[in-house]
């Protein structure tokens, strides 16, 4: 995985490790379908244009409050709390910890740690440039769609769900996916979760955030 994914899990653009092969040309979309894409791109647009906080009104409800709880451990401190989390929300909650100095962590909102995620360089433009939508198919008030990442569906899709008459982006699909990788690489190590993850980090380069901790 690519550790930096941080604003990638954040965001839920994609967990960028493996690719399928080119899919065919969609047919013409329906107005919901379209609607559900241009979801995507206002999000993938406010990345373009490092304003990370513009995304988060766009998540879903359940979105948000898995991202507040990661945030809620990772500003505690509390190893108890990181306990209970599943892995991808551990290594979202242990990369704040990493990338972002204790004083930052308490005083910032969820849409400030997605600015200063932008400002750093924790999502390349690279990434973002190369990212797209592929068909949709909406079913009730759930969408899915491909996650494109250089023109080739990557292996995670993209979710949404209308919430309140409105289409919202849904990561909660990304952060199961996440944990599943996780564990399974944590089990072929013979390492605990927090182990893993910690020794994925390690692996990294340090940030300015943590030099002045």
């Amino acid at each position: 995985m690519r550790a930096l994914a941080l604003l990638l899990l954040f965001l839920g653009l994609s967990l960028p490790v493996f690719s399928l092969p080119a899919a065919a040309a969609p047919p013409p979309a329906s107005p919901e379908e379209r609607e559900v894409t241009a979801v995507f791109e206002s999000a993938r647009s406010a990345l373009a244009q490092k304003r990370g906080a513009a995304v988060v009104p766009l998540l879903s409800r359940a979105s948000v409050d898995k991202l507040e709880q990661v945030r809620g451990v990772a500003r505690s401190g509390n190893d108890a709390g990181l306990a209970k989390l599943e892995p991808a929300e551990k290594f979202a909650a242990m990369g704040l910890r990493r990338y972002v100095s204790p004083a930052d962590l308490r005083r910032m909102s969820l849409g400030e740690l997605a600015d200063h995620g932008m400002k750093n360089g924790w999502l390349g433009p690279n990434v973002i440039g190369s990212s797209g939508l592929g068909p949709v198919r909406v079913r009730g008030d759930r969408a899915s769609a491909l996650l494109m990442v250089d023109n080739r569906p990557a292996l995670v899709p993209a979710d949404f769900v209308r919430e309140g008459g409105a289409w919202k982006i849904d990561l909660t699909g990304v952060f199961s996916f996440g944990s599943q990788m996780l564990k399974g690489f944590a089990a072929m190590s013979g390492k605990s979760d927090e182990a893993y993850i910690e020794d994925m980090l390690q692996k990294l380069p340090a940030k300015p955030a943590m030099m002045h901790r």
